[in-house]
């Protein structure tokens, strides 16, 4: 009997599948239960559509200082913060519980 083989998706194909699935989407944080890792360790990825959603994560979640990320993938225009910081991960993660 085989396993059924899993293949984790990237942050663009979250992105895409979720702005095509939903009518208006909203900003998101990508991790918020801990799922979410970036070379074995775990991170959190705020997710806004435009640059002022983003911003405004980024001060929710104290991370205003961290590098925007414009990105775009198949059409789809997007503003990206990763949050690798391991006591600041722990704390958006318990926040969300």
């Amino acid at each position: 009997m085989s396993m059924p083989l899993y293949r984790t998706r990237t942050e663009q194909e979250w992105v895409f599948e979720y702005v095509t699935s939903k009518q208006q989407p909203t900003p998101v944080v990508l991790g918020s239960k801990g799922t979410w890792s970036g070379n074995g360790k775990p991170m959190i990825i705020l997710i806004g559509f435009t640059l002022v959603d983003v911003l405004t994560l980024a001060d929710i979640y104290d991370a205003a200082h961290h590098p925007v990320r414009e990105m775009e993938h198949q059409g789809i225009t997007y503003y990206a913060i990763n949050i690798i910081e391991k006591r600041k991960v722990k704390k958006i993660i318990e926040d969300w519980k």
